[in-house]
């Protein structure tokens, strides 16, 4: 218009033309530059995960920038969600964007169920003010939501107070833990300098030598069991998402009380597309400890470590297991049992304790591992290895989930 003006300054023509022309360059060319403009729209997103508890609510952000000199009067955008979250209802927003501008838009998300989604590709539209034109694009960009599964503190889960798992004293004295001091004795010639008690013997005038409780080390290892075979089929989801709770459940107590926990799986995994995305465009691989199932291994390996950040790699391997067909889980626990440690407390997560399973589980005992089967099924093979004794090697649970969610172990 501005160009139109300026000719008719110049060379004489009657005013309608000056319309017309106008009116003609705006049809003609308005829907043009605006298709170009949207085409060389960029979207980068605030991050390519988005990790919730179940209840939790998270932002999840989006960044367009309009690399041209078009400017967009309107610009909407239009992401569908997964059915498992927010029941499926599509996400929309509207922002406006000037030359070589940039802004931000966003949306909420509950995590509701527990899972790995995958939100994406985004549908952008864009238009211009008289609504002559209106171009659409779709853009190949994902995100990943993680949700986690559902946490209960140990006390709900009715567990006995003294579980055998972790340090475990021992009459050899090879092994002094520094974290644990029994007492304190008079310094004696060879002494160590590190077991020297300072402030004791600062206020007793004396050197004075700390005494340890002398442990080994032990490990504790969840066997979790979602071979699709093993579960009935009326129980199917209840009971996978029963058994997956009480791994995550036991794993969040066994680190926060600082022990060394490791996961072993034969679940089917979500593959999440965003970060297979970045694994593209970048030539790496994450350093996950989830491996590549095998046709006779399990389909995540998470070997023994401490601290938080193993607590979220195994809750995160619990949030991608699904309950499919898998590896024979009593042959699994006899093959990778044999791979752990002298010690190794081993927490068994199954729908049914078969015969198959408790006999290889009973053959480790000798090897020196400990054996602990959680049943969520609702029946129970061997109901004379239940309230065993907390000293006994090889013990057995029933879990249960209560009226209000609740998870109960017996």
């Amino acid at each position: 218009m501005i160009l139109i003006t300026a000719l008719a300054l110049f060379f004489p023509a009657r005013g309608i033309f000056i319309v017309f022309y106008t009116l003609a360059v705006i049809y003609w060319g308005a829907g043009r530059l605006l298709k170009y403009a949207l085409e060389r729209v960029e979207v980068t997103r605030s991050a390519q995960r988005t990790r919730l508890f179940p209840g939790d609510v998270g932002e999840i952000s989006l960044t367009f920038r309009n690399s041209t000199w078009i400017p967009l009067a309107w610009l909407s955008g239009y992401e569908h969600l997964p059915v498992a979250l927010e029941s499926g209802r599509a996400k929309r927003w509207v922002i406006s964007l000037g030359p070589l501008a940039s802004a931000s838009a966003g949306y909420s998300i509950t995590g509701s169920q527990r899972g790995v989604y995958t939100v994406g590709p985004l549908d952008i539209s864009a238009g211009e003010p008289l609504g002559l034109y209106q171009f659409s694009r779709t853009l190949k960009t994902a995100h990943d939501i993680v949700v986690y599964p559902r946490i209960y503190p140990l006390r709900e889960l009715g567990l006995p107070s003294r579980l055998p798992y972790g340090n475990i004293p021992t009459q050899q004295p090879i092994f002094p833990d520094p974290a644990r001091i029994t007492g304190v004795r008079g310094y004696q010639a060879g002494d160590s300098r590190q077991s020297i008690h300072w402030k004791l013997s600062a206020r007793t005038g004396q050197l004075q030598v700390k005494l340890f409780q002398h442990t080994v080390a032990a490990d504790t290892v969840l066997f979790l069991n979602l071979n699709e075979a093993d579960y009935p089929v009326q129980d199917l989801y209840t009971a996978s998402e029963l058994a997956v709770e009480t791994a995550a459940s036991l794993a969040n107590y066994l680190v926060r009380a600082g022990e060394s926990v490791g996961l072993i799986s034969n679940a089917g995994l979500v593959r999440e597309h965003a970060a297979e995305a970045s694994v593209a465009e970048d030539g790496e691989r994450d350093q996950g400890a989830v491996e590549q199932p095998a046709s006779w291994g399990p389909s995540t390996r998470l070997m023994p470590r401490k601290g938080t950040a193993q607590l979220m790699q195994i809750l995160e391997a619990l949030a991608a297991a699904e309950c499919r067909p898998g590896v024979d889980f009593p042959q699994l626990l006899a093959n990778e049992a044999r791979n752990l440690a002298w010690g190794t407390t081993i927490l068994v997560v199954t729908p049914i304790d078969s015969p198959e399973l408790i006999n290889n589980a009973a053959s480790l005992l000798p090897l020196g591992y400990q054996v602990l089967v959680f049943v969520v099924g609702r029946k129970v093979v061997h109901p004379q290895l239940l309230y065993r004794s907390s000293q006994e090697n090889l013990q057995l649970f029933r879990v249960v989930r209560r009226t209000g969610g609740e998870l109960e172990i017996s």
